[in-house]
């Protein structure tokens, strides 16, 4: 076990330099420049300008603009932001929305999904599954900026069931709007795989056997079709919640939310590569997480692959 986890996380160095020094590279070839466009119509003293260039490497060529952005990373110096706000200070801020918004998000999918996704697999053809096929193509077929603003229209301002933007009322009722929007656009694929990961799993010849060895239905379902239909399942949900963090830069815009994607967001937009590669990091690092937990769960749920 510890060999399989140091195994991936050596592979994972070289993967996460090549996606930073990418993301770095796409912030750094975008046009103007980031003081100027701070400074909006004010005018910037010369000197001033200078000083600021000089304290952001912003002179420096590429390469070295990326190797500082990475020295400060592993030796936890992240400085300030063009603006002036210290980047550790922004992070204790905004983890918490990020983790809030992503937990809640998350309940809302996977209660719903697995639900229904589990009845219609074992009552296939009925009118629960039929009309989880239309809701979920329904869902897929909706872009998610039409359900973010559609949501915002008539839950926020039209009936006033929840907040418009921002976290002024506190968790939950704040993140609920936009949890639910997000939980409710994931949902569809999560119980269309689901129901057909029971349906493959209930025929399988192994259920067969273990019924026509006289188990009963309730340790069938438990030891033999559950487990082995959740195998998809697992992997399904380890890559959908590493890359929430991909989808708060839209959702935490939007509904106005201090997170890391919001952060994220407004660091493109004034390149500032440095915040953009320690985001990038942090996203990479919770992705290989996530994805190790996986493949231990992996291993519990099917003892067949814990050696391979």
């Amino acid at each position: 076990m510890i060999r399989f986890v140091a195994r991936r996380f050596l592979t994972a160095i070289p993967i996460g330099l090549i996606v930073t020094l990418g993301v770095f590279a796409l912030v750094f070839a975008m046009p103007g420049d980031p003081l100027r466009e701070l400074a909006g119509d004010k005018p910037i003293p010369a000197a001033v300008l200078a000083a600021k260039r000089a304290q952001f490497h912003l002179d420096d060529p590429f390469i070295v603009q990326y190797l500082l952005s990475m020295k400060d990373i592993l030796t936890g110096n992240f400085g300030t932001t063009f603006a002036g706000a210290d980047i550790r200070d922004q992070l204790a801020l905004r983890i918490p929305v990020t983790l809030k918004l992503t937990l809640l998000a998350n309940a809302f999918q996977w209660t719903l999904g697995l639900f229904f996704g589990i009845y219609a697999g074992f009552k296939r053809n009925g009118l629960i599954d039929k009309s989880l096929l239309l809701a979920t193509l329904v869902l897929l077929a909706v872009p998610g900026l039409v359900a973010y603003f559609a949501a915002q229209y008539v839950f926020g301002v039209e009936l006033k069931w929840f907040p418009v933007s921002g976290v002024l009322e506190g968790f939950p009722r704040s993140y609920l709007l936009p949890a639910m929007v997000i939980g409710v656009l994931g949902f569809a694929g999560l119980a269309r795989l689901m129901r057909t990961s029971i349906v493959e799993t209930v025929t399988a010849d192994f259920v067969k056997t273990a019924r026509a060895k006289g188990l009963g239905e309730q340790r069938v379902l438990w030891r033999h079709i559950l487990p082995n239909a959740l195998l998809p399942i697992v992997t399904f949900i380890g890559i959908d919640l590493a890359g929430m963090f991909g989808g708060a830069i839209i959702t935490e815009s939007i509904f106005n939310l201090p997170g890391l994607g919001q952060f994220m967001f407004q660091a493109i937009k004034l390149k500032e590569g440095g915040v953009v590669v320690l985001l990038s990091t942090l996203a990479f690092i919770s992705f290989i997480l996530i994805n190790l937990l996986v493949d231990l769960l992996y291993g519990v749920l099917d003892p067949r692959v814990r050696n391979v």
